[in-house]
């Protein structure tokens, strides 16, 4: 979720442009193979652009965006979030203007989706879709866009050669022509550009270090002669997949050139997958997000002081996987839990620092159990409520925890279970998260009818671990891993 007023308004106009012809196998391959993928909004976002273009037009006429709301029936703030995701996904490209009134015009060039064969050969988006539809689907589809081969030892070719059937012009002829306008008339003008067919999109990934990798390389091999542009964009791919460091990649790299001086993709493949079962079993990874982003952290920069801000800080430099890894001691997470993180981030577009609050908050409250209807409850409120920093998500976690505590406290038990439930309440308690316990005590303290504090505090050392001890065990768990 982003501000999106801050970026985009109603009254802005924009201008929809292609530099290809979509087809209507490039709208099966939207539909069939994207569409799972970016969701069925973004889809209609793409479709919607494109029935701007009127038949054999390639650049439309300027709208404002509150037309676009209107055909597609949203908001500005859902068009804004789709179109990220087209653009993420390497079917959009945005340019943005500023007019000499002070307005601003944005064009958007939509790019012709891969073919069915690109897509299915890529090492991200197949691995996505095979993750989201399931291996029998996932077959299904795939057949819909395969064909026989056809077995040329059994036919005789016919066909002439360009020589056989077409002559060249006498050289005479090819002077005169050349000195008249037909010199001219092939050229292009400098301001144009002629349409590019069976184009394919593309994204791009920028966060691997090819720098640690060919110093880890340059021992084995001259990473020069084998980092090729090719080879770079299906480590780059691989790598954001599977979630490989440099270093591990490295090793696999070695592992693929093991019996050759050149590096087979479809070999550096098949060891990634490898290293992948070996690592984490032979459940697809599933497509998530990056940990908070850095214009919604607020400890970016700052050297946590308390324990609340170092809890913050926490939430918001982790991703949601990892601290359901760093709860359940670094053993593997659940698919049952992971798809509930994919829910969250995805279905219920929370950001990642945010889904570990809620997840954080469910965990302690629910006896360590994650119940998918309750988070997708929470998660629906707090998304219709924009939280977007951790600090929000905290404050609501409270509030659900004092809501929680007025619901029970009406709840009139006999007398004979009284000093039971209070037992029971108190190690609720404990279990809680630091900040959660912290914010029940306060209203404890503040209540005119409560009584004071015992001086004795929780030993919340017994029931939950320091922010210092879950990164000392995520370091652990990683070394044991091999990763360290």
């Amino acid at each position: 979720m982003t501000w999106h007023w801050k970026e985009l308004l109603p009254v802005d106009r924009f201008s929809v442009r292609t530099s290809n012809h979509i087809t209507d196998i490039d709208r099966r391959t939207l539909t069939l193979l994207y569409q799972p993928l970016t969701g069925a909004m973004a889809h209609s976002l793409y479709v919607t652009m494109l029935s701007q273009l009127e038949h054999d037009q390639y650049w439309s006429n300027e709208q404002t965006h509150r037309q676009l709301m209107l055909l597609l029936g949203v908001s500005l703030e859902v068009i804004y979030e789709e179109r990220k995701k087209l653009e993420g996904i390497g079917l959009l490209k945005t340019f943005k203007r500023k007019d000499e009134s002070g307005g601003t015009t944005y064009l958007y060039e939509l790019q012709p989706p891969m073919t069915p064969k690109q897509f299915f050969e890529n090492d991200v988006l197949s691995v996505y879709l095979f993750n989201r539809l399931g291996k029998t689907h996932y077959r299904q589809l795939r057949e819909r866009f395969t064909l026989d081969k056809l077995d040329h030892e059994q036919y005789d070719e016919l066909t002439y050669a360009f020589d056989e059937v077409y002559v060249s012009l006498h050289h005479s002829e090819m002077v005169s022509n050349l000195q008249s306008e037909t010199e001219n008339a092939l050229k292009v003008r400098r301001n144009q550009e002629l349409i590019q067919e069976n184009g394919s999109s593309e994204f791009i990934f920028q966060q691997f270090d090819f720098d640690l990798l060919e110093k880890s390389l340059s021992t084995f091999i001259v990473p020069s002669d084998v980092l090729t542009v090719e080879v770079r964009k299906t480590i780059s791919r691989l790598a954001f997949v599977y979630k490989i460091e440099p270093l591990e990649m490295s090793s696999i790299v070695q592992q693929a050139l093991l019996h050759d001086d050149k590096l087979d993709l479809s070999e550096l493949r098949k060891k990634t997958q490898e290293w992948y079962k070996v690592e984490h079993g032979n459940e697809p990874p599933g497509l998530g997000l990056q940990k908070q982003p850095a214009k919604y952290q607020t400890m970016i920069g700052k050297e946590p002081e308390t324990e609340e801000e170092r809890t913050i800080k926490f939430y918001e430099t982790t991703p949601p996987l990892t601290l359901l890894e760093i709860r359940s001691d670094g053993s593997k997470v659940p698919v049952a839990d992971v798809k509930i993180i994919e829910s969250l981030l995805i279905d219920h577009q929370l950001l990642p620092g945010v889904a570990n609050v809620l997840l954080e908050f469910m965990l302690y409250s629910q006896d360590m159990k994650l119940s998918k209807a309750l988070i997708d409850k929470i998660a629906g409120h707090w998304s219709r409520k924009k939280v977007q920093t951790v600090k929000e998500a905290m404050q609501l976690a409270k509030q659900e925890q004092r809501k929680s505590k007025e619901i029970a406290n009406k709840v009139k038990a006999p007398s004979s279970m009284k000093r039971s439930g209070q037992r029971k309440q108190q190690q609720k308690r404990d279990k809680l998260p630091k900040w959660l316990v912290a914010e029940k005590e306060n209203k404890m303290e503040e209540g005119p009818s409560q009584k004071p504090i015992e001086s004795k505090k929780i030993d919340t050392h017994q029931n939950e671990k320091s922010f210092d001890q879950m990164l000392k065990e995520l370091r652990k768990s990683k070394v044991e891993k091999g990763e360290g």
